[in-house]
C-alpha cells in the first residue's frame, strides 16, 4: 500500500512539474498567436506609415496639442471619410477610427463594449473611478443609482440657478460692449463653472467674479497637465511621470480639489442633518419642497444605505464638475462664435424669443419657456455637430468582433476609437460639411437620419448622464446673450482647434458685441 501511495506520490510530482514547465510555453504561445492576429488585422487596414516597435508616431509632426490635432484631423480627411476605417499603431497600441453609423451604432448601443479606452486612465488620481471612468458591475450598478438624480424634476430645480449666473455673465458682457474683440472663451469658462459648483455642490465660487481663486486656479491647471500628459507617450508610465516637473506639479494641485471637494461634503451632510433635526427624515421630494437640491444632496442621501461611501460621493461629484464645466463651456462658446459669423441665425433666434418674452422686460425663462425655444435648440444642435466638444470616444475591444457595415474584424485589444468629429463632418452623411445650417435638425431632416450619425453627447447606454442639463443650460445662455446684444465678428478671425481633452480653440475664439436696441411696450 505504501509503495502505491509513492507512486502515486511522484505521478502527482510530475505532473505538476509538467504543468510548471508547460504553463509558462503556453501563455507565451497564446501571447504570440494573438499578437500576429493583432498586427495582422490591424495592418489590413488602411492608415500612415508605421514602423516596428514604434509603430506611426513619427507621423506625428510634434508631440503638442496642436500638432496632435493636426494629426487626428488629417487621418480624419484623409481615411475616415471613405467607407472603410483607418488605424493607426502607436508604439504596439491598435486605434482604429471609424466614422460609420452602422459600425459606430454596433460598439456603442449595447453592454457588450462599455470598456473605456487607455486615456481615460491617465483621469484616475482625480477623478477615480466614478461614472466616466468606472466599467463593468461598477458602472452598471453606480449608473442606474445615478439616474434618477437627472430625473426632468429634479434639473427644473436648476434653472435658477441658470438664470442667476447668465445674468451674471449678461453684466461681465456689457463691459465688453463698443470694445475691440475679446476671447469669449474665458468669460463663458467661468460661467459653467459658476452653475456647475452651485448646481453639483450648493456651493458658490463666484469664478466669473473672483477668476483667480485658488479653486479654480488648481482645477484649470491640473485640466492643463493632464492634457499634457496624453500629448507624451513616454509619461503614460507612471513611475516617470511622478518624477517629472509636470507630475509633481500634478500632485500638488489635485489636494486642492479633493479638500474643497471634501469640505463640502462635510458642511451638505451637517446641513442636512440639522433640517432632519427640525422636521424629521428627509427623502429627495422632501428636501426639495424644503429648499433648492443639488446634485451632492442626492448622492448623500443614497449613500444612507450604505451603497456609497465618502470616497464614492467625492469621485462622483469630481466627475461631474469636470464634465458639467468643460464640456459645457466648449459647446457655449462655439455657439457664440458661429452666431457672429451668421447674423440671420441671430434675428431668427430673436424672432423666437419675442413670440415667447415681453420685449419691455429682462428674461428668466422657466423651464416651459426653454422648451418652447425650438429653434434655439436647432443652432445649438448645428454648432455641436461642427464643432462637438468631445471628438473623439475611446473603448476597449475586449473579444474579436466583426464590424456589419464595414466588415472590418476589430481583434482582441483593439482600442476603437469612433470620432464625432469625423462623423459630424463626413460629407456622405452630411452634405457641404462645413455649412452652417440649423435646418440640418428640422424634425423631418433628423428622421431621415441615421441615429448613429449624431453624437454630441454619445450614444447607448454610455451616453451623458447630464445631455438634458447641458442643453437647457446651453439655451439659457445663448437666449440672455442674443436677447441683450448683437454678437458680431472679429475681422480676420478664425479659430485654430485643437484637443485639449475636449475640443478648443488655441487662438481664443474672438468676437465683439453690440448691445441691442429695442422699443419698450
Amino acid at each position: 500500500m505504501a509503495e502505491v501511495t509513492t507512486v502515486h506520490t511522484i505521478i502527482s510530482l510530475l505532473r505538476d512539474l509538467v504543468t510548471l514547465i508547460l504553463s509558462p510555453v503556453l501563455a507565451l504561445w497564446k501571447f504570440i498567436t494573438w499578437r500576429i492576429r493583432y498586427v495582422y488585422l490591424g495592418e489590413k487596414l488602411p492608415g500612415p506609415k508605421c514602423w516596428p516597435f514604434i509603430g506611426g508616431v513619427l507621423n506625428i509632426p510634434s508631440f503638442t496639442t496642436r500638432g496632435v490635432t493636426e494629426f487626428f484631423l488629417g487621418i480624419t480627411q484623409e481615411f475616415a471619410f471613405k467607407k472603410y476605417p483607418a488605424r493607426m499603431f502607436i508604439g504596439p497600441l491598435l486605434f482604429v477610427y471609424t466614422s460609420s453609423p452602422k459600425d459606430n451604432e454596433m460598439i456603442l448601443s449595447g453592454y457588450k463594449f462599455i470598456h473605456k479606452g487607455l486615456l481615460y486612465k491617465f483621469f484616475h488620481p482625480w477623478l477615480a473611478t466614478g461614472l466616466l471612468t468606472s466599467t463593468g458591475e461598477k458602472w452598471r450598478t453606480r449608473r442606474k443609482a445615478l439616474t434618477p438624480a437627472f430625473h426632468f424634476k429634479i434639473i427644473d430645480q436648476f434653472v435658477p440657478v441658470f438664470n442667476s449666473c447668465s445674468d451674471v455673465f449678461v453684466q461681465q458682457m456689457r463691459a465688453r460692449v463698443g470694445a475691440k474683440g475679446f476671447d469669449v472663451w474665458e468669460d463663458v469658462k467661468l460661467l459653467t463653472l459658476d452653475v456647475i459648483c452651485e448646481t453639483a455642490m450648493g456651493f458658490k465660487i463666484n469664478a466669473q467674479i473672483d477668476s483667480n481663486s485658488e479653486y479654480v486656479t488648481a482645477l484649470n491647471e491640473l485640466l492643463a497637465l493632464t492634457v499634457l500628459r496624453m500629448m507624451k507617450p513616454w509619461l503614460f508610465f507612471d513611475w516617470i511621470y511622478w518624477l517629472t516637473p509636470s507630475g509633481r506639479q500634478y500632485k500638488k494641485c489635485l489636494p486642492i480639489l479633493h479638500n474643497t471637494t471634501d469640505r463640502m461634503i462635510r458642511e451638505r451632510r451637517k446641513e442636512l442633518l440639522l433640517l432632519e433635526k427640525e422636521g424629521g427624515t428627509l427623502d429627495a421630494d422632501e428636501l426639495g419642497r424644503r429648499r433648492r437640491l443639488v446634485f451632492l444632496d442626492l448622492l448623500i442621501l443614497m449613500a444612507r444605505d450604505g451603497s456609497l461611501s465618502d470616497m464614492d460621493i467625492r469621485e462622483e461629484v469630481d466627475t461631474f464638475l469636470f464634465e458639467g464645466h468643460d464640456t459645457t463651456s466648449s459647446g457655449i462658446a462655439f455657439a457664440i462664435f458661429l452666431l457672429s459669423k451668421h447674423p440671420d441665425v441671430q434675428e431668427k433666434i430673436y424672432e423666437e424669443l419675442e413670440s415667447i418674452f415681453d420685449t419691455s422686460k429682462p428674461i428668466s425663462p422657466t423651464i416651459s419657456e426653454l422648451s418652447e425655444l425650438k429653434y434655439v435648440e436647432m443652432v445649438i444642435k448645428e454648432s455641436l455637430r461642427l464643432y462637438p466638444p468631445v471628438i473623439m470616444i475611446l473603448r476597449s475591444i475586449q473579444q474579436e468582433v466583426v464590424l456589419p457595415e464595414t466588415k472590418v474584424v476589430m481583434p482582441e485589444g483593439a482600442n476603437m476609437l469612433i470620432s464625432p468629429y469625423a462623423m459630424h463632418h463626413n460629407p456622405n452623411v452630411y452634405p457641404d460639411p462645413e455649412k452652417f445650417d440649423p435646418d440640418r435638425f428640422s424634425a423631418d431632416e433628423c428622421a431621415r437620419r441615421h441615429p448613429y450619425a449624431y453624437l454630441p453627447f454619445s450614444a447607448g447606454p454610455r451616453n451623458c448622464i447630464g445631455q438634458r442639463f447641458a442643453m437647457l443650460e446651453m439655451k439659457n445662455v445663448i437666449a440672455k446673450l442674443v436677447w441683450n446684444f448683437r454678437v458680431l465678428p472679429e475681422p480676420g478671425f478664425e479659430p485654430s482647434l485643437v484637443w485639449e481633452v475636449i475640443l478648443k480653440s488655441q487662438n481664443g475664439l474672438f468676437v465683439r458685441l453690440e448691445e441691442r436696441q429695442r422699443e419698450s411696450n
